[in-house]
């Protein structure tokens, strides 16, 4: 799997990366919004993606857990999967409160996203860990996951809930 890393944020970008993100600028200049090119915010070692999976130009958050994609599983375009959230304290950002230094405003760990094989997620799917999706789930465009998806199902809506079940050969 290939990720588009911006350029901008990497001293060390490589002459390939600079040219993707030259074409995507003009693309994006005549108008094309589902330019092929995955997004990583974190570190991009914290994904583990499948055989035969298309991500197309979905944004992945590895700043609060990893995330694990299965084989064959299917991205829509803009589709956003998320394990990075901040931390609260007394209804203000833990980096607002005096003294909180020693208190990480991010967390590094515990919002793991799993998504299991032959997934379709569906264009402008939000997924927001900590998450599991079973095998063979397809989420509906748009939907906002927050909650473990049992395998064979379809689930959409805000927040996602299983609309029907599918069966299994």
């Amino acid at each position: 799997m290939n990720y588009f890393i911006n350029p901008k944020r990497s001293q060390s970008a490589n002459i390939s990366e600079r040219i993707k993100f030259f074409f995507s600028n003009i693309g994006c200049y005549l108008g094309f919004q589902n330019i092929n090119y995955s997004h990583v915010n974190g570190d991009p070692k914290r994904i583990l993606i499948g055989n035969g999976c298309s991500t197309m130009n979905t944004i992945f958050n590895t700043v609060s857990g990893k995330i694990y994609i299965g084989d064959d599983t299917i991205f829509g375009h803009n589709c956003m999967i998320l394990t990075g959230r901040h931390r609260f304290y007394k209804g203000k950002r833990a980096k607002l409160i005096p003294n909180s230094e020693h208190f990480r405003e991010t967390p590094e760990e515990g919002y793991d996203i799993t998504i299991g094989k032959g997934c379709f997620i569906g264009s402008g799917a939000i997924i927001i860990g900590p998450v599991k999706i079973g095998d063979n789930v397809i989420i509906g465009a748009g939907a906002i996951v927050n909650k473990d998806v049992e395998k064979g199902v379809f689930s959409a809506g805000n927040p996602s809930k299983t609309i029907s079940k599918h069966p299994l050969d």
